[in-house]
């Protein structure tokens, strides 16, 4: 008999990517997938059957039930002005919360995390190099919601994880890539601007090689937190460069003030903290989970190219 495995946020970029990758793994012998409002491309693996249901359901456990593997993807990233903060936070917060529960009472073996290298202190990453899992997570009071979610849902998962002996493996990701995502690469090259005096670089992680760092940790146990980034980094004006945008330059107060002005009135999903996230310069260490067997394929250049359009 092989695994059954429980998937959150099927319906989503990463949860398709992830659900596709894992009914072609042999150990795997279904898949159940849970979603919201968004149903994933089809066709589907006949080893994947959807749910539709709230994470913050509390029938949650009772249709997790009998899975050894829970897969968790589900966040809300994109927040549209009409939504109030308390909901976005119940959803990412409490949603996490009801997760590791569920997962405790229907007694699986192991929780793997989709978290980010956003989980880590927004301040103090600023401008260092390598950094390893161990450097500070941020306290949750930033004024970035979507690094302040993902810092605290870590916190979550381990404190009711931890205790109940469950296995939980955290892999914190960078730019999430590739050819079933074009809208990143839409949103840089739409967006495209300058800021004087900042270039910041980044990591771009191909959506392949974060399948198999989730099939690796689907197959062997991997306990703790690991960097799921690629090898080297990428400054802003590269990124440019590759999509062949043309961006603008502005001053850092005028595009927090047109990213508003779009957030607040004209239904933009692009909250103006998305700015300070962008300008945050750090690079990440992946020897940790290269230690623990996986090997990215990809440099940040190829996952952008990778994504373009053709």
């Amino acid at each position: 008999m092989g695994l059954k495995v429980f998937v959150t946020g099927a319906g989503g970029y990463l949860g398709n990517v992830l659900v596709a990758y894992l009914a072609d793994m042999p150990e795997v012998e279904h898949i159940t997938g849970l979603i919201n409002n968004t149903l994933p491309p089809a066709p589907l693996s006949p080893k994947v059957n959807l749910v539709k249901m709230d994470i913050r359901s509390p029938e949650l456990a009772s249709v997790m039930a009998g899975h050894e593997v829970v897969v968790h993807t589900a966040f809300l990233v994109q927040w549209i002005s009409r939504m109030p903060a308390a909901v976005r936070d119940d959803i990412n917060l409490r949603g996490t919360w009801n997760l590791a529960q569920a997962a405790v009472e229907s007694r699986a073996q192991k929780v793997i995390y989709a978290s980010s290298i956003s989980a880590y202190d927004p301040i103090l990453v600023q401008g260092t190099d390598d950094v390893k899992e161990e450097f500070p997570t941020g306290k949750g009071d930033s004024s970035m919601y979507y690094w302040n979610n993902k810092a605290i849902a870590e916190k979550i998962l381990t404190e009711i994880l931890e205790p109940s002996g469950i296995i939980l493996t955290s892999l914190r990701l960078s730019y999430i890539i590739g050819p079933r995502n074009r809208i990143t690469v839409a949103g840089f090259r739409e967006n495209a601007a300058n800021f004087p005096g900042r270039d910041p670089r980044a990591q771009f992680v191909h959506e392949e090689d974060v399948a198999e760092a989730f099939g690796q940790a689907v197959r062997a146990d991997m306990p703790g937190v690991f960097n799921a980034v690629p090898d080297g980094n990428i400054r802003l004006s590269e990124v440019y460069e590759i999509i062949g945008a043309k961006p603008i330059t502005v001053p850092l107060w005028l595009a927090h003030l047109i990213t508003f002005v779009r957030w607040q009135y004209l239904g933009s999903p692009v909250h103006p903290s998305w700015i300070r996230s962008a300008l945050v310069d750090a690079t990440l260490s992946n020897a940790k989970l290269k230690a623990a067997g996986w090997r990215p394929r990809y440099s940040s250049r190829d996952a952008i190219i990778g994504a373009i359009e053709k």
